[in-house]
């Protein structure tokens, strides 16, 4: 925590000098065209991967993983010279499918006997962020824009496993089929706030922008828990909840989970600029 609050503290510092930091040029008019800062009335496309999201790209695909999912993708419009107001979205998937049959031998009692079982073993993964906020960026004067903003994040994530298949029990002289399910289902619902400091430079007479953002964001998270639909051994039907990461798998009848946390990331900001005169 202690090294969160210097870290922040020291970006006000600077973003403090960097107010006071006037350019020795001529100040134009800042209109798209020229490439110059955006004015109001404008939009901004903004592409901006953070840190942790591009160390766990780069750890899943060393890994031999799958990498799937975008980055932070914003857009932006300029109420004036110097508010922003702009929208996130963000969105990860995945989905596994895996339907086949094989040969299995039983005893019913007098010889062995072959049975074609039948597998369904899906696997889907699902992270969804909606992100409004606003940023107040400061005096064009400045050598580089630099601005202070925060947003409202919310969404959901959900998981969803599904094995189905059966099997053979034997029941004096004959085989009795029974189910073998073993389905797992997660929906959560996060919401929270985060706030940012940001600092970018517009690029020679390109409507571009580079840039990145500091920010911390609390976040809270309801219905962590996970719903079994299983059978057991004799194919009787059993449905109970555990705790999102439990791995003793205590079994639930009823459960509500609740959980929060903040944390700190450096996003990377590539901004194209654009109007609609």
């Amino acid at each position: 925590m202690k090294k969160v609050l210097l870290t922040l503290a020291v970006c006000l510092s600077f973003v403090g000098f960097a107010q006071a930091q006037l350019s020795e040029g001529e100040t134009f008019k800042s209109t798209i065209v020229t490439g110059n800062r955006p004015e109001a009335g404008d939009w901004g496309l903004y592409f901006g991967p953070s840190f942790m999201e591009m160390k766990d790209l780069v750890n899943t695909m060393t890994s031999g993983g799958k990498a799937y999912g975008m980055p932070l993708i914003n857009l932006k419009y300029y109420a004036t010279d110097n508010l922003e107001i702009r929208a996130g979205i963000q969105y990860n998937g995945r989905t596994d499918k895996l339907n086949g049959d094989y040969d299995q031998e039983y005893w019913n009692g007098e010889d062995e006997v072959i049975k074609t079982i039948p597998v369904t073993d899906n696997y889907s993964n699902r992270r969804f962020r909606f992100s409004p906020g606003v940023a107040y960026h400061f005096s064009p004067k400045n050598i580089l824009d630099v601005y202070v903003g925060g947003a409202i994040p919310v969404g959901v994530d959900a998981q969803e496993s599904v094995f189905e298949s059966e099997r053979y029990l034997l029941d004096g002289d004959r085989l009795i089929k029974v189910d073998n399910i073993d389905n797992a289902s997660y929906t959560s619902f996060v919401a929270g706030i985060s706030g940012f400091i940001g600092l970018q430079a517009f690029v020679a007479d390109l409507p571009l922008a580079i840039g990145f953002e500091y920010g911390l964001t609390g976040m809270m998270r309801t219905g962590d828990k996970v719903y079994h639909v299983q059978t057991d051994y004799d194919g009787n039907l059993q449905k109970f909840y555990t705790a999102s990461g439990d791995y003793a798998g205590t079994q639930y009848n009823k459960l509500d989970c609740k959980s929060k946390y903040m944390g700190s990331d450096v996003r990377l900001t590539i901004t194209y600029f654009f109007n609609n005169k």
